[in-house]
């Protein structure tokens, strides 16, 4: 990233672009679901200094309801996609790079199958990932 005279870095095209986007929430005041002021809600009422928390904390339990009713899409049982095994074997030694013990010897074979999948998931599908695993001998 450019940096200007004062360290400060310098604006780009995409920040420009990110810009139209961002909202400014200067002079607004936290506030709870029903619209009360809350100066912070990092905190939670508790019994004592280290003690459990208590179910007195309205905040805290009006957040637990919103995680616990949190969706998270079902991940698809059949999701289409396709594999490949073979062996990898690395070209040179790569101990600049990592410690991994089949990486570090060329004359080493190690069998290997990777699944590629077609299926493009919503937020925090595991369909958007590739799976991939070593066999190691």
């Amino acid at each position: 990233m450019a940096m200007k005279d004062n360290g400060k870095p310098e604006k780009t095209v995409k920040d420009e672009q990110l810009a139209q986007y961002t909202v400014d929430a200067k002079g607004q005041k936290l506030t709870t679901n029903q619209g009360l002021r809350m100066a912070e809600d990092e905190f939670s009422l508790k019994a004592g200094e280290r003690g459990p928390t208590l179910l007195e904390d309205f905040h805290f339990r009006e957040k637990m309801t919103h995680f616990d009713h949190e969706r998270i899409p079902e991940r698809v049982v059949h999701a289409r996609g396709f594999g490949a095994h073979g062996f990898f074997q690395a070209y040179e030694p790569q101990a600049e790079i990592t410690k991994a013990g089949f990486l570090q010897d060329p004359s080493v074979k190690t069998p290997v199958f990777v699944r590629f999948s077609t299926v493009a998931g919503s937020r925090g599908s595991a369909d958007t990932v590739r799976d991939v695993r070593g066999l190691r001998r």
